[in-house]
């Protein structure tokens, strides 16, 4: 598995203002990368390489499904285009 690429992609009810800021209560600065820490290092231990983390945020109170897939769209062609 060395030097193969991976993407985690996620899916939270938080809202993204939820992350990255040490004022906020349950995640406390975190980023969603440090949330999946442990997997990150699982494929590192494999010597598999990252791709950046594709997130969705707060999906059930307020959905934005359209904005979502065409987020994930470009973030697939910026990272998967040659």
């Amino acid at each position: 598995m060395q030097d193969t690429k991976y993407m985690l992609s996620l899916t939270f009810n938080a809202p993204e203002e939820s992350f990255n800021d040490p004022n906020e209560f349950l995640f406390a600065g975190k980023s969603v990368d440090d949330l999946y820490f442990a997997q990150h290092m699982n494929f590192k231990f494999f010597g598999m390489q990252p791709l950046p983390t594709f997130a969705c945020f707060d999906v059930m109170k307020n959905p934005n499904i359209e904005n979502d897939f065409k987020r994930l769209e470009a973030h697939l062609v910026t990272n998967f285009s040659e």
